[in-house]
């Protein structure tokens, strides 16, 4: 630990005198600079331009940042000259010959830099949003995108009018949906997994075509299924629907035991 008497001397030594006076010199400089690129704005309107131009302030942000790292990077060598002279007066000749390598100092540097560049673009311009609001931007796009798809939409059916379809195009559009969107928890082949078994003769919410696509479209949060309104189309969700009626009874091996209550269709019996 160096004595604060100490300091004082080494404050009052000539090295350490030059090595402020070449902190300050190039400091004035780029504070001139600073006050330069700020007064633009104030100067441009003083000419007529009541409102300032998007050109203005980009090359005034641009003037800022530029000037700001030049200014922080030059403080931080000389500060690192200045810890040279303060080690000079209590080091070996030999302990002063181990320099920290140039990659080490130019990361360094960078760092400064880049922490200069992200404080004014993020927190003083704002010019680009942060973590959070590129959240909530992506959340109202999604939403409109979602009103957009639903205005568009040429359907005219949903739960309660929906049908069965075996036309072989919409069972193959229903069975991708199906594999990669159902088979995590109900298996590829229905058998049941996380979900229940969609293979056999009971059903917890009803195994009619209606129930199914009821099921799909507002999920069952409590059970971890999503309700898919948001994310498929009523044609989709009516063929996935349709493809899952046809994987009652195919009976796969290693099918989960059945739950819920016995299914019957109307008409079964008679």
């Amino acid at each position: 630990m160096i004595p604060l008497r100490k300091i004082l001397m080494i404050l009052k030594s000539i090295d350490t005198m030059i090595a402020l006076k070449q902190i300050f010199k190039p400091g004035r400089i780029i504070t001139a600079l600073m006050f330069t690129f700020l007064s633009l704005p104030a100067w441009a309107q003083s000419n007529g331009a009541a409102v300032m131009s998007e050109e203005v302030v980009f090359y005034t942000m641009v003037g800022v940042v530029f000037a700001v790292a030049i200014l922080v990077l030059l403080v931080a060598i000389y500060v690192l000259q200045l810890l040279k002279v303060f080690v000079a007066k209590d080091a070996t000749e030999e302990e002063l010959a181990n320099h920290l390598p140039p990659w080490w100092k130019g990361i360094f540097y960078l760092t400064i830099v880049y922490g200069i560049i992200y404080i004014l673009i993020f927190h003083v311009f704002k010019t680009a949003p942060l973590q959070e609001e590129k959240y909530e931007i992506a959340m109202v796009e999604a939403e409109e995108d979602a009103i957009a798809r639903q205005s568009t939409q040429t359907d005219t059916f949903d739960e309660t009018t929906v049908t069965f379809t075996d036309a072989p195009s919409d069972l193959g559009a229903g069975k991708k949906i199906f594999e990669m969107q159902c088979a995590p928890c109900h298996k590829a082949d229905g058998g049941g997994s996380v979900g229940p078994n969609l293979t056999d003769d009971y059903w917890i919410h009803g195994g009619s075509m209606k129930d199914i696509y009821y099921i799909i479209k507002v999920g069952v949060p409590s059970k971890g299924m999503i309700a898919w309104e948001q994310l498929l189309s009523p044609e989709r969700m009516r063929n996935v629907s349709s493809y899952i009626m046809t994987l009652v009874g195919t009976n796969p091996p290693g099918a989960k035991a059945a739950q819920g209550d016995l299914y019957e269709p109307e008409g079964a019996g008679q």
